[in-house]
């Protein structure tokens, strides 16, 4: 309870300075529009944080730019976890397809709880997105295929890094905005920045169509493919996103071995990272050579998102 009740004022005092508004940016397409998604292609659950009904309402406006690119969504309340969960479990036994829950500060937390009554019912989850989860939320169970973590270490009242719980094979992503300093807490949820992502990568998700499941092919430099990589399961990957760095997504990673002759520059050009996060997440000076025979986690893109990574998730059929 005392945890609830800084969260409380907290939140209070941030609506003061900033004004509460919910005046939100033009939204910007990064993603193709796909008319053909909404059949059989499952359904977007966006649940709403504490107080959900004045600082969570950029969920509203993700809800419906999901709904135009032919995802269907809807957006709920934290308040009835055990309800809501029980409304996905009797809309999936009705139409089977990919379920994707998408939570905002204790609605992230919420997510999480949701997914676990599902994995009591034997019910896979494809993506759980956490806006900025507090420090308290619970373990990803064992049932999600993979679990996004867009959050701001430094908040004083979300900033949970998520951790997976006993038997997880998926994958778990924390992406760390703290030196993004135009997104907050209370406005992480109506950055047109975050929203390109998350349509993107839940368009890639439910269009997957790929021959290679699990893995990725890399173009190289001199126009030839390399060998096909199997992506790395279970996976966990974070990183810290660079303030001039465009925030963008990368849900996977397969393990090379260093080339004699390559360094870090030439590998993150092979294989379409940037730079800085090849380094950082293999803890590198970008500007040192690099021994041939070196294992290397090079991070990807697993639906063919905005790189050449391709792959597939039972859940995406």
């Amino acid at each position: 309870m005392a945890f609830f009740s800084r969260f409380f004022a907290a939140a209070v005092f941030l609506g003061a300075i900033t004004g509460c508004s919910t005046v939100l940016d033009d939204y910007t397409a990064s993603a193709p529009i796909a008319s053909d998604v909404q059949q059989g292609r499952g359904h977007v659950y966006l649940i709403r944080g504490l107080i959900g009904e004045v600082f969570s309402r950029g969920l509203d406006t993700l809800a419906d730019k999901l709904r135009l690119a032919g995802v269907p969504a809807s957006v709920h309340s934290s308040y009835s976890v055990g309800g809501l969960a029980e409304d996905v479990i009797q809309n999936y036994r009705r139409e089977p397809g990919p379920i994707i829950l998408i939570g905002h500060s204790t609605g992230a937390d919420a997510a999480i709880s949701i997914a676990q009554r599902l994995r009591e019912a034997n019910i896979p989850v494809g993506i759980v997105f956490g806006f900025d989860p507090t420090p308290i939320a619970s373990p990803v169970p064992d049932n999600v295929e993979l679990f996004i973590n867009l959050f701001q270490k430094t908040n004083p009242i979300g900033g949970g890094v998520v951790k997976s719980g006993g038997g997880f094979k998926g994958r778990l992503i924390n992406v760390d905005l703290r030196e993004h300093s135009e997104i907050i807490h209370i406005t992480l949820d109506k950055s047109p920045k975050i929203h390109n992502a998350v349509v993107a990568e839940i368009l890639a998700f439910v269009s997957a169509e790929h021959q290679q499941p699990g893995y990725t092919v890399a173009q190289l430099g001199n126009g030839q493919p390399a060998p096909p990589q199997r992506f790395i399961r279970p996976y966990f990957l974070a990183y810290v996103v660079p303030p001039s760095a465009p925030i963008e997504i990368w849900d996977s990673g397969i393990q090379i071995a260093v080339q004699p002759g390559e360094n870090l520059h030439m590998i993150a050009d092979n294989y379409r990272v940037p730079v800085w996060l090849l380094a950082q997440v293999n803890r590198l000076d970008p500007n040192r050579g690099l021994a041939p025979g070196t294992a290397l986690i090079v991070p990807q893109h697993m639906y063919g998102n905005q790189n050449s990574g391709a792959g597939i998730s039972s859940f995406a059929r």
